[in-house]
């Protein structure tokens, strides 16, 4: 086209509609390719059965993120295909309390987050705080809680899908945190980023090097946005600066409390990145968190009334059952007449209080 005189050229964009879960299935493939490739797996001659693999639907839109060794030879196995009661039994069991972490806990703490979050220029202190361990508690109920699920749909099926959370925030360290978080994605990055960069094969200096582009590019992976770039930046600092403090052999924390306060509070610093729209919104919120802003408050005019009870309330039985209680993996179900009439309860509760605008946060990855 000519516009006062010039030539311009209209490049069209086009609108792209991107298959459900596809970073998933992605990352599956990759990780099918590469083992061949590198001569660790041999190729699956069953083509329906390596399909299966890849669009097995449960835990297709938020993991957790399984192998082609775990998931193809039990698609293969005649036992799969006959029913299993205590199997059955025991993915109910997921089923419901991951319904119940997201329905129950993460989404009434998000019902206030949200509009604090998006308010964040004109929100009190005690809100920014309230905002951070919040969505710090949100973001592991509401995932955490997709992955049982997952796993539940897997065990009435008769699939095993692998652990995805192991009480991540009773952790010591940020080393220790990635051992337990998301720890499907955590494994496939050492696997087939970490360890193709060079791992610890090469020079102290490189070994830095390739933890902090190991957990950068794992921010990158959930979106474009520079926030998940420096969230996996400030991640990749950490545990560089924990292996550097270890191969010095410096002293280290000996009270397991304080390690325990300070890894929850850098967990928690990370969270305000990945959760801010844009970076000049995180320094705003750190700001209010750590009391740095010019004008302090701590009204609470965006935590709305209606749900703040719940927010209390959702937030007292988070810090309770991620402190204090075993997780779900740790549980022995057995068929019992108090624990499927507690379930039955947990069950309509979440019914009656399920809402069509609550995704599962991960949906967006």
């Amino acid at each position: 086209e000519r516009f006062s005189g010039r030539v311009v050229v209209r490049i069209p964009i086009l609108s792209i509609v991107l298959p459900i879960g596809i970073s998933f299935y992605t990352f599956q493939s990759m990780s099918y390719v590469i083992d061949v490739y590198r001569g660790t797996s041999d190729a699956h001659a069953d083509l329906l059965s390596f399909a299966g693999y890849v669009t097995l639907f449960p835990h297709q839109i938020s993991g957790p993120l399984v192998r082609h060794n775990q998931i193809v030879p039990q698609l293969e196995s005649a036992k799969t295909y006959v029913f299993h009661s205590d199997n059955f039994w025991r993915g109910i069991c997921f089923f419901v309390l991951g319904l119940s972490k997201k329905i129950l806990l993460a989404d009434f703490l998000a019902a206030i987050v949200i509009p604090v979050v998006d308010n964040m220029a004109f929100a009190s202190n005690s809100e920014a705080l309230f905002a951070m361990i919040g969505y710090t508690m949100q973001l592991y109920f509401d995932f955490s809680g997709y992955s049982d699920m997952a796993v539940g749909l897997g065990l009435m099926m008769n699939i095993d899908f692998p652990q995805n959370f192991n009480s991540p925030y009773k952790s010591h360290s940020i080393t220790e945190f990635w051992q337990r978080w998301h720890m499907t994605l955590s494994s496939w990055l050492r696997d087939y980023l970490y360890i193709s960069l060079g791992g610890n094969r090469g020079s102290k200096f490189k070994t830095y090097r390739n933890l902090f582009l190991t957990m950068m590019i794992g921010g990158l992976w959930h979106g474009g946005n520079w926030t998940y770039a420096i969230w996996g930046a400030f991640h990749g600092v950490l545990l560089a600066i924990e292996r550097i403090w270890k191969d010095l052999k410096l002293p280290q924390i000996q009270q397991k409390y304080l390690k325990f306060a300070l890894t929850f509070l850098l967990i928690n610093i990370g969270w305000i990145f990945f959760r801010a729209p844009t970076f000049s919104i995180a320094l705003i919120w750190l700001k209010k968190v750590f009391l740095l802003n010019s004008n302090l408050s701590w009204d609470m005019r965006f935590m709305s009334v209606r749900y703040r009870s719940r927010f209390f309330i959702a937030l007292g039985f988070a810090f309770i059952l991620v402190f204090f209680v075993k997780n779900i993996w740790q549980f022995k179900f057995k068929p019992k007449f108090w624990t499927a009439a507690g379930l039955a309860l947990l069950l309509v509760l979440c019914l009656m209080f399920m809402s069509e605008d609550s995704p599962f946060l991960y949906f967006q990855f």
